[in-house]
């Protein structure tokens, strides 16, 4: 049974790879410049890759092969030819090379030096440690061994959920830390395959989540982000730049619109939100045979916008701050507090959790 759904997500994958191939010929063959033309022709590729993974698994069945297929290729790849149809994204730098450019879109993968930068520019002694750091934990046996770290959180996970009381705190947290095994161990064998095979340079896709002091520093730095940055370039930066179209380069004098309001900033976190929340909510739909539409899934991403806003504001109009491990406790309360009343009852509802687990069980072998 996994020798057949391993086949058909192999074909997943080549109708992915025949689709980047075509758009890449759309911008170089065609030379049809960034804009809504050049999504319209996009289009057959955006609807495939949702139509083939909805009609060749059976998500109650195959629960994580259809939960990957799905996410990888109906939300993470269409994103990225959505930002290449506006000139944007990281596939912009890779129509040079038809293999980096395969490579780049249908791996779930974040690149290294994409997404919002920080700090002043000026390298330190520390920014430099900092970096070799990084580069260490992504070299590929670093990689390969936090890959085979997540099995036994898996399997820990497996282990203790039956035993945990249902809607429980304690519950709630190794689902938790169960999410975070799996998407890791995903990220993980991608980025091992993008730096072995493809020479890609990449960023960190997690950075210790459960440390995280606030929403803002949660979702912005530490959670996921290869959806964060697809976010970002499709949603936060023309809405900040008040155009779908990438800018021209550097050098122009367009380049640089003037600073964005704070209105406009909260509008773009508000919309990468509810878009999360909306392609969250469509997996679900699809993960449950298309009988869940509860909206619960867009209603927490979406209120992560005013959280983060309240944030901001109190960090700017007050002199309140937390110590560090306190900011975590809060931070993690508030968080599965929502996730109680929001994330979890549909899961639940729909036995999603114990279809996972299951799932997983049988792709390890485990009784």
């Amino acid at each position: 049974m996994i020798e057949g759904e391993v086949q058909r997500f192999l074909v997943g994958c080549a109708l992915a790879a025949l689709n980047l191939l075509y758009a890449r010929e759309v911008v170089i063959r065609a030379k049809v410049p960034p804009g809504w033309v050049r999504l319209m022709l996009f289009l057959p590729c955006l609807a495939s890759h949702v139509y083939y993974p909805a009609n060749n698994f059976d998500p109650l069945k195959e629960t994580m092969a259809s939960a990957v297929s799905f996410t990888n290729f109906g939300w993470w790849t269409n994103f990225k030819l959505m930002g290449l149809a506006f000139g944007r994204g990281q596939l912009v730098g890779k129509v040079g090379s038809p293999l980096m450019f395969l490579a780049a879109g249908a791996l779930p993968i974040k690149e290294e030096g994409r997404g919002p930068k920080h700090g002043s520019g000026r390298r330190t002694r520390s920014a430099s440690a900092a970096e070799a750091k990084v580069a260490r934990d992504l070299s590929p046996s670093a990689t390969l061994a936090r890959a085979c770290c997540r099995i036994p959180v898996l399997c820990t996970v497996i282990y203790a959920a039956p035993r945990l009381q249902v809607g429980s705190f304690a519950l709630n947290l190794c689902y938790s830390f169960g999410l975070y095994a799996v998407l890791g161990f995903i990220f993980d064998i991608a980025g091992l395959v993008s730096s072995t095979v493809f020479s890609i340079t990449l960023s960190p896709h997690f950075d210790k989540p459960f440390l995280s002091t606030s929403a803002t520093n949660f979702w912005a730095k530490r959670w996921n982000l290869v959806a964060g940055t697809l976010l970002r370039e499709v949603i936060y930066e023309p809405i900040i730049e008040g155009s779908m179209t990438a800018l021209p380069s550097k050098g122009s004098k367009s380049r640089n619109p003037p600073k964005p309001s704070t209105a406009r900033r909260l509008a773009a976190t508000t919309a990468c939100f509810l878009a999360s929340g909306l392609a969250h909510e469509i997996i679900m739909w699809y993960m449950c045979g298309a009988r869940e539409f509860g909206w619960e899934w867009t209603a927490f991403f979406t209120a992560q916008a005013p959280l983060c806003a309240l944030e901001w504001f109190i960090k700017r109009q007050t002199r309140l701050r937390f110590p560090t491990p306190l900011a975590i406790v809060v931070f993690l309360t508030v968080q599965l507090t929502i996730a109680k009343f929001l994330f979890f009852p549909p899961v639940v509802r729909q036995g999603l959790d114990q279809r996972v687990i299951n799932d997983v069980k049988r792709i390890l072998g485990l009784p």
